[in-house]
């Protein structure tokens, strides 16, 4: 009878968290609100109610999973997480509970955990109780459902991970549970499609989109697979309708952006770019396609600024460099575009672009041989790629390599026939290029600016001392100008920026963290950093995926700044932030952070007595005292004198 009356409990709990009200007495008005709005898809704001019916009812465990699947859905797995451990230490027997950690150990990348928690929850279901027939229909459905969630999460461990043959069979049994789920056939036919099983994949996706009309991942996905079939015109309509779907689903207009530039319509591929760029302000791989379509519309100026954006945020790119190198190829700057595109290379040595460009820059400052060495290295790693051929036909022709030069230009036509007869065939072609037979100037030492970094890092240090903000950012620029990968740059910058109270602290964190990764030391200080400038700019998702990505990621034992993190993320009151500090350095941070957080509430007076505490104990040259009285320096002036902490 204990068994039973167990596995009645988990499936009330199951209940509840599909909709059915569980307990009358915790039903109230904030919970009802946090309800509907979460069922409307608000889910920051449902977070805010359920807050406050958790804090009255800390066992309502209805309360516990809406707020946990809300933030999975704000994209803050590691909150997510607080509530599905407090759901399933209080349950540990409920299957569900055990399949929402799993998710929320997925989207933490932390594969081997999550995966032994979909096993667990697939455990757990195999009880017969819980599959009971005495079950009403409605009910029996749900838990199928939820059931079927656990394999599709297994499958998905499985496809993240490289196990695909397994993720299809894991998807099999999901679908086979409860067939009526879009999610289930989107992640199958992903995985089908990347196998290369085009049929399966497109009847996957097609009963996806049949099942989830409101779907807008539904499309997208397809959308993706008939890319790759070659059906572009139906691809571009998937992706119309999944926009139309989602109008804020940035995916979807970097899949369209891209599909229109590859077909030449690089004004509205621009448009779609443009609207990523607003949707994922800081995102790094929306800067770099904006500035690509920038460059394949001769806008070279504006490209190089977006691409300067995406290298700062994400100095890793191969992509970004070779575009920004093509755009300096095209603005004549032939040294800045060497360096850029031999970057690329060194990131990636299979980018047959970037070695293409950098043949063409090379041939421009007349490193001839090294010009030919890229060439035909691209041409090698992309023999059905015209462009290559015909670029590498081009300096042959510029050399007087006649015989070379047509061949090059017969494989162009041969792959792409427009390409070559719009200049009138191969021997106008090689007429037309070889009038002009040398580049532009005499082979000469291409300079090596990184040894400027020290000096321009030392003049910035200096303008710091002086509190001249302004000027210390320009030196850090020139220092990033000359070595984008030298990582000390970025935490100078980051935090001069802060201090001067302009955009790009965030910017400059990401790009420390893509440089050196999560088990630097001086990670946790850069998150901060990143997080601080986010919420400064008014990017509350972005500054949340900063902490949250800190907190799964960095070190588990408690050393400072950890509890910085937890604060901002939400996790420690004032009081308990402050008490966690055990030097002054470390209660000039906290006096630092509480006051931002004051002044972005609209509470300068109250920010002041923090400030001036800093001030007052003389915290010399920490960041903390730093970016005090900088922020002390513009609030205006309180109208009586707060007391002091």
């Amino acid at each position: 009878m204990r068994a039973t009356g167990t596995t009645l409990a988990i499936l009330l709990v199951l209940l509840t968290s599909a909709g059915s009200p569980a307990w009358a007495d915790s039903t109230n008005r904030e919970r009802q609100e946090g309800f509907a709005l979460y069922d409307a898809g608000r889910y920051a704001e449902a977070v805010s109610r359920l807050d406050v019916v958790l804090e009255r009812h800390p066992n309502d465990v209805e309360a516990l999973v809406r707020r946990g699947n809300s933030y999975l859905r704000l994209d803050r797995p590691t909150k997510a997480m607080g509530d599905f451990d407090r759901l399933v230490h209080r349950d540990p027997l409920n299957p569900s509970g055990h399949s929402d950690r799993g998710i929320a150990l997925t989207m933490l990348s932390r594969y081997d955990e999550a995966e032994a928690e979909f096993a667990r929850s697939i455990r757990l279901w195999a009880n017969p109780l819980n599959g009971s027939s005495r079950l009403t229909p409605r009910i029996h459905s749900q838990v199928q459902e939820a059931k079927s969630v656990a394999y599709a999460g297994l499958a998905q461990v499985h496809h993240r991970t490289g196990r695909d043959q397994e993720a299809l069979a894991e998807y099999d049994q999901a679908i086979a549970i409860f067939g009526t789920d879009p999610n289930t056939y989107i992640g199958r036919g992903d995985v089908h499609r990347k196998l290369g099983d085009f049929a399966e994949a497109l009847a996957d996706l097609d009963e996806a989109v049949r099942l989830g009309p409101g779907y807008a991942r539904a499309f997208a996905s397809r959308g993706r697979l008939l890319e790759d079939m070659q059906q572009d015109g139906r691809a571009l309509a998937d992706y119309d309708q999944a926009i139309a779907v989602d109008p804020r689903y940035a995916f979807a207009y970097s899949l369209r952006g891209g599909l229109k530039s590859r077909l030449g319509r690089n004004e509205e591929a621009l448009a779609d770019f443009e609207t990523v760029g607003r949707l994922l302000p800081g995102d790094a791989v929306a800067h770099k396609d904006l500035g690509g379509v920038l460059v394949r519309l001769g806008r070279y100026p504006q490209a190089v600024v977006e691409l300067d954006k995406s290298i700062a945020i994400d100095p890793k790119q191969s992509k970004a460099y070779q575009n920004r190198g093509a755009a300096y190829n095209s603005l004549a700057r032939y040294d800045e575009a060497v360096a850029d595109l031999d970057r690329a290379i060194k990131l990636d040595p299979k980018n047959a672009g970037a070695h293409s460009n950098a043949g063409l820059a090379y041939f421009m400052i007349g490193q001839y041989d090294r010009a030919i060495e890229d060439l035909s290295e691209a041409v090698k790693l992309a023999p059905k790629n015209a462009v290559v051929h015909f670029n590498r036909g081009n300096v042959f022709a510029k050399l007087g390599l006649k015989d070379q030069a047509l061949a090059d230009y017969q494989a162009a036509g041969d792959l792409n026939p427009k390409l070559v007869a719009a200049y009138g065939g191969s021997q106008r072609l090689y007429e037309e290029m070889a009038r002009n037979a040398m580049a532009i100037r005499d082979q000469t030492p291409i300079r090596d600016a990184s040894h400027d970094v020290d000096a321009y890092l030392e003049r910035g240090r200096k303008r710091q001392a002086e509190s001249d903000w302004t000027g210390a950012i320009a030196e850090y620029d020139r220092a990033v100008a000359a070595d984008p990968r030298r990582a000390e740059v970025y935490i100078a910058r980051g935090w001069s920026r802060l201090c001067a109270d302009v955009d790009g602290a965030e910017i400059d964190a990401h790009a420390y963290l893509n440089l050196k990764g999560w088990g630097d030391p001086a990670s946790s200080y850069m998150a901060l950093l990143g997080a601080l400038g986010a919420r400064r700019a008014g990017r509350e998702p972005e500054a949340y995926k900063f902490l949250e990505e800190a907190l799964a990621k960095l070190p588990r034992q408690d050393a400072w700044p950890k509890a910085a993190l937890l604060y901002l993320n939400g996790d420690l009151s004032d009081r308990d932030f402050l008490a966690k500090a055990g030097n002054d350095v470390q209660k000039a941070e906290v006096h630092t952070i509480l006051a931002l957080d004051l002044i972005r509430k609209d509470k300068p007076d109250d920010a002041r007595v923090h400030l001036e505490w800093v001030a007052d104990h003389s915290v010399d040259r920490s960041i903390a005292a730093d970016l005090a009285r900088a922020t002390l320096s513009r609030l205006p002036r309180p109208n009586q004198l707060a007391r002091k902490p």
